[in-house]
């Protein structure tokens, strides 16, 4: 017999997982939504477009100016690093340099912005009704302007920087680049001077506080050496032996603390799994004849009943057994928990001599580290007053012939046409927000709709692929009858043909087969889907019964055109050739067994209902079995049990992951080896 159930993504039994499962799950909940998609994304592009149309014209001016990190620098800098310096790591800095408040200051200035038509304050005093800013406001404001409209950017790996501008206004985005880089320019020449200046004047004032400083320190040092008469490592390699040779005792004696806890949570967990408890010669002698005890009593049992006198002696003698095999297990686990107490007070102990011997240690080598701790700081004292004093001397020689790091290689010109806006980015970055918007939508309705929708669906909540997707069932009674010549019924046909195939010849070909089906709800539809299929079964040739095992809903007589009167429950409780009870659809040649007005969950479980199933697995082909959903009527398994394969219907739309998977677990309990497989009904 060849199984129907698989794993993950439908792969074969022992397969690992599918790694293109959630591309998969994420492509069929965008097929799914693909209308929602398409008209977020056309709203998207078409606002993009309409957006685009109204947006202003802009000209770009451009200029370069290098930098120059090689020349002899007139004024000592310090070194940051004296390795190799990347050109972008230098580009990088003077960028932002060049869109710095400063600069751009500086440019205001030379250009007379606040009296122009760039300064927003003037702008809104001609409006109606406007008012005048302050004049540091105003300024601030033009300054954030140019900020936003200013690109610098490095070129490659050179030192040639690009400063951009944008504006309405040609000629004054060239003006504004030319500013711009001449300010900067200029920039660097103010700062030089001013740092010179102001190095002069501090680093002369340091260098006397320095020079007290070190010789205070230096006396320090030599007054402490004096006090302590102490020499390094004195008296401090006998205790560091000492607690290295205690630490390795506590290691151990914490291990064997651990050990007894072990043993101690053991033996609270199940005493009877201790080695002491496993080889002791008078529990494995009580084990052995509590074996014989029960041995007979079990030979007792298939001979009487449970209220035999021969029986009872029996248990009542392997119970006293029992008893005393839990005697002489407590008697063990209690001699184990006394030997946590006494490890955990050795461990304590020799924590404490740790503790005394490491506060000796630290006490002996407390005056070797504040000796240590005052020297470095005269060794720091003495580099910093070096330092400084070598860039006292650099500084004064060098001071009033500053020169600038850099010059202008190509002055910005006027744009002749404009530089944007690209409309057409416009329009395709419209698309793109438009289409990451549907992504999230899709994505989010995906994630919290909780109903089974594709095959897909059903693979990833259960780990089985569907055998079929079968389209809904036609409403109209015997619709096989006439499936060849009805082409609205072609697709459903199709559907029940693949089923057929896959639960019934799947499962031994000519060969007695039963195959059962159930729903996670009745409203699934599967006492139709099963009914099709058992019509499909005997137009086919096979001689087919259709069992209607759905005492609290039972449809199948309905569809067929039969009656409720007398049938398989009734059957199983009052007895009765099955002859009495079979039916037969008017359309077909399908016999069927109606679930009869007998409701007693009980019967699933009875041993007439297994009888019932052998003799109509005797007599029949196949024999299909309509099951209730098992969540609902959990006594149903034991019917299920009888078949060879289970097949679980979930409807489109309408099944939700959680009914699902609770029906495919309350199945499992039948046993493993039952074989499932899972059917999906279109809305």
């Amino acid at each position: 017999m060849s199984t129907v159930e698989t794993t993950n993504e439908g792969q074969p039994a022992g397969a690992g997982p599918n790694p293109l499962a959630p591309i998969i799950w994420l492509a069929e909940a965008f097929w799914q939504y693909k209308w929602l998609v398409m008209t977020v994304m056309a709203a998207g592009v078409i606002a993009a477009a309409v957006l685009a149309g109204r947006l202003p014209n802009v000209y770009s001016a451009s200029g370069l100016v290098e930098i120059d990190p090689g020349q002899e620098s007139l004024l000592p800098r310090q070194q940051v690093s004296s390795g190799y310096v990347p050109p972008e790591t230098i580009t990088e800095t003077e960028v932002q340099v060049i869109r710095s408040y400063a600069v751009l200051e500086r440019v205001v200035d030379e250009l007379a912005l606040e009296f122009s038509a760039a300064n927003p304050a003037l702008r809104a005093a001609t409006a109606p009704g406007g008012t005048v800013a302050g004049r540091e406001s105003a300024r601030a404001e033009i300054i954030s302007d140019l900020q936003d409209k200013l690109v610098v950017r490095p070129t490659g790996r050179s030192y040639v920087v690009e400063v951009a501008y944008e504006g309405a206004n040609p000629v004054f985005v060239a003006s504004i680049v030319n500013a711009v880089m001449r300010q900067y320019l200029s920039l660097d020449i103010a700062a030089q001077r001013d740092q010179a200046t102001d190095s002069i004047s501090q680093i002369s004032q340091r260098l006397g506080e320095l020079r007290a400083d070190l010789d205070m320190r230096e006396q320090a040092v030599e007054d402490f050496r004096a006090q302590s008469r102490i020499t390094e490592g004195a008296g401090t390699t006998i205790i560091a032996e000492q607690l290295a040779d205690l630490n390795e005792e506590l290691v151990r004696a914490q291990g064997a603390l651990a050990q007894a806890r072990a043993a101690a949570d053991q033996t609270r967990a199940g005493g009877e799994v201790l080695p002491q408890v496993v080889t002791s010669p008078l529990i494995q002698e009580l084990r052995a004849q509590a074996t014989i005890q029960q041995r007979a009593l079990s030979e007792l049992d298939a001979l009487y009943r449970p209220s035999h006198p021969r029986v009872i002696q029996a248990r009542e003698a392997l119970e006293a057994i029992q008893a005393d095999i839990a005697t002489e297990t407590d008697k063990i686990v209690n001699s184990l928990s006394t030997s946590v107490g006494a490890e955990a007070e050795r461990v304590a102990s020799l924590e404490r001599e740790a503790d005394a011997l490491r506060e000796q240690l630290s006490a002996q080598r407390g005056a070797e580290i504040e000796l240590r701790r005052l020297e470095r700081e005269v060794d720091a004292a003495q580099r910093v007053y070096e330092t400084l004093l070598n860039r006292y001397r650099e500084v004064q020689g060098v001071a009033g012939l500053e020169r600038p790091d850099g010059r202008i290689v190509a002055a910005a010109v006027p744009p002749g046409s404009p530089s944007g806006p690209n409309r057409a980015l416009v329009v395709a970055g419209g698309g793109i927000l438009a289409g990451a918007a549907a992504f999230a939508l899709v994505l989010g309705i995906a994630l919290i709709d909780q109903r089974i929708r594709t095959r897909g669906d059903i693979t990833r909540t259960v780990g089985i692929a569907p055998l079929a997707v079968v389209p809904p069932v036609p409403s109209s009674r015997g619709v096989l009858a006439g499936l060849a010549g009805r082409r609205r019924n072609a697709a459903f046909a199709e559907a029940i043909t693949h089923l057929r195939a896959a639960l019934v010849l799947r499962q031994g070909g000519r060969d007695p087969t039963i195959i059962a089906m159930t729903a996670p709800d009745n409203d699934v539809g599967h006492a139709d889907l099963i009914t099709a299929l058992a019509q499909a079964c005997a137009v086919a040739g096979d001689a087919t019964v259709l069992v209607d095992a759905n005492f609290n809903d039972p449809t199948v007589h309905e569809r067929l055109g039969g009656s409720n009167e007398f049938g398989v429950s009734d059957l199983v409780m009052l007895g009765g050739e099955v002859d009495a009870a079979l039916q037969v659809d008017r359309a077909t040649p399908l016999n069927y067994l109606a679930a009869g007005k007998q409701t007693d969950p009980s019967l699933y479980r009875s041993k007439a209902m297994g009888s019932l199933v052998d003799a109509l697995y005797r007599r029949f082909d196949v024999v299909i079995i309509n099951l209730p959903p098992i969540v609902e009527r959990p006594d149903a398994q034991a019917l299920a049990a009888e078949a060879e394969a289970v097949a679980i219907a979930a409807r489109a739309g309408f099944t939700s992951h959680r009914d699902l998977v609770d029906t495919v677990q309350t199945l499992r309990f039948v046993g493993p080896s039952l074989p499932l497989a899972t059917v999906l009904i279109r809305s």
